[in-house]
């Protein structure tokens, strides 16, 4: 009977969270999800200096933003908790003396300042540095013990792994990869504990996942390098380590390291944007992982029953803009308008949206969304729906309703279109507006369409005629319709 499926996230809160944690994050909640497993999350907070609580919160509502809610962590327990490394100190220095008791690590006393040294010595020889092993000799242990630092000060040492002596190379297989494999004699003995007393990365991250039990480790490829030192340290415990899957970075479309200036902004700020958390993790799905069905467009469900570890590619995933851009704006289009009435509210504090039915808020939102592809879009795409007026530029009344034709038009519309016109549905005026520019040949449609639209939602463009029309209701309309005309002909006409 095989394992229970256990996953984890661990971010580290030195920053807000990014889409490169928000990814692995996604993948280790699909595959979770898609095998019946666990997704567990545990904060890396040991970086005393860096991390703060604003950042650990950003993580809990950033990823509860994307619907990535954890089964353990710090906010709800679990059966291995604490959850925060912070807590955990005891735990590391528990197992750091197991090694030690075992002769698989030892004390290290030599200071910061003499191990630049050896680093610089070996700078100067054009050779890799290698840490020297000096304290692995007891005798040396015991004379550095005794002596005080280059301030004066009683030496804390740190505690070092002790690399086996039988150096060679050392592979894994990855679920991503294949077969891994390092050269074990360009390492030295590193450090598990530092002479804080807060543990390295490296240990502590294997104490925590051997103890919690994860099952498997996805994560991005800039931590292969720390996988055969990983692998070590499970050995010296004997406990078999997890299965590793080291996903492929994310480039920006030059190819170059993903930076601001390319979209690598925090999560919250493209879910402050608009960007529905559904679509987001839809693209973010498609960075470096493809269904095999070939639907690029679905659920987190569907996506998580599809999801295996094999079908993560090892290249780089190329962030393209234009295409999250694409998902989001067909999940607007798509979604029931209730639903998108829901998650528009907030982007709509501005208006007085008590001033229409629910109904006619949602034929607001159905007659713009076509080209919206952000939530943060919808302001400017519904303003000419509020208000008995609207502001129509020097500009605009200059080249669209200047001159004889746009003030016919103008008139025509207020004293044949709008005195017969039946206002119940947006098929009812299609069909009046279709009869009213036939009327006024041979004034060009275009012409006609422009002079109107112009005239009651201030602009040239936007949602469909006859929608708009029925939406802000005859008396609107006319208002609108007879201060243009006083703009432009110097009476309502």
């Amino acid at each position: 009977m095989s394992s229970p499926i256990r996953v984890r996230i661990a971010p580290s809160p030195t920053g807000f969270l990014h889409v490169g944690t928000a990814r692995t994050a996604l993948f280790n909640f699909l595959y979770a999800k898609g095998h019946g497993g666990q997704f567990i999350l545990r904060i890396e907070d040991t970086d005393r200096e860096r991390s703060q609580d604003i950042y650990t919160q950003n993580i809990y509502d950033s990823l509860k933003a994307l619907g990535l809610q954890w089964d353990e962590g710090p906010d709800v327990g679990g059966p291995y908790a604490p959850y925060a490394q912070s807590e955990r100190t005891a735990i590391y220095q528990e197992w750091a003396e197991k090694l030690l008791a075992s002769g698989q690590a030892y004390h290290c006393y030599l200071t910061q300042a003499e191990l630049d040294a050896e680093k610089a010595a070996a700078q100067a020889e054009k050779r890799a540095y290698i840490y020297s092993g000096a304290c692995r000799d007891a005798k040396v242990r015991e004379e550095l013990a005794a002596k005080p630092d280059e301030h004066g000060n009683p030496r804390k040492p740190s505690i070092r792994f002790r690399i086996p002596d039988e150096r060679g190379t050392l592979s894994f297989q990855d679920a991503v990869r294949g077969e891994v494999s390092f050269d074990t004699q360009l390492l030295g003995d590193f450090v598990i504990m530092k002479s804080d007393g807060t543990p390295s990365y490296n240990f502590a991250v294997v104490v925590d996942d051997m103890l919690m039990k994860i099952s498997h480790v996805i994560r991005g490829e800039d931590h292969i390098s720390n996988t055969p030192r990983q692998i070590m340290i499970y050995e010296a415990f004997k406990v078999a380590p997890p299965q590793f899957a080291h996903v492929g970075m994310i480039l920006a479309p030059d190819r170059t390291k993903l930076s601001k200036r390319h979209g690598a902004v925090a999560v919250s700020d493209y879910i402050k944007d608009g960007y529905l958390p559904e679509a987001f993790c839809n693209f973010l799905t498609l960075l470096g992982w493809s269904p095999p069905d070939g639907e690029e467009i679905g659920t987190m469900s569907h996506f998580a029953q599809q999801f295996e570890l094999a079908r993560i590619t090892h290249s780089p995933a190329i962030f393209e803009k234009d295409k999250l851009n694409f998902i989001n704006g067909k999940r607007i289009r798509t979604m029931p308008l209730p639903e998108l009435l829901a998650v528009a509210r907030p982007y709509l504090h501005q208006f007085d949206l008590g001033q229409y039915s629910e109904d006619k808020l949602f034929a607001i939102l159905d007659a713009v969304r076509e080209p919206i592809t952000v939530l943060s879009e919808l302001p400017e795409a519904v303003n000419y729906f509020f208000g008995r007026t609207v502001i129509l530029d020097a500009q605009l009344v200059g080249e669209v309703l200047t001159g004889p034709e746009p003030a016919q038009i103008l008139a025509d519309f207020k004293n044949d279109f709008l005195a017969t016109a039946n206002f119940e549905s947006p098929d009812t005026l299609a069909e009046a507006i279709k009869g009213f520019t036939n009327r006024m040949k041979p004034i060009k449609t275009k012409t006609v369409m422009w002079a109107i639209r112009a005239a009651i939602t201030g602009r040239t463009h936007g949602a469909d005629l006859s929608k708009t029309l029925y939406i802000l209701g005859k008396e609107v309309v006319t208002h609108r319709l007879e201060t243009a005309l006083t703009l432009t002909t110097g009476s309502p006409a």
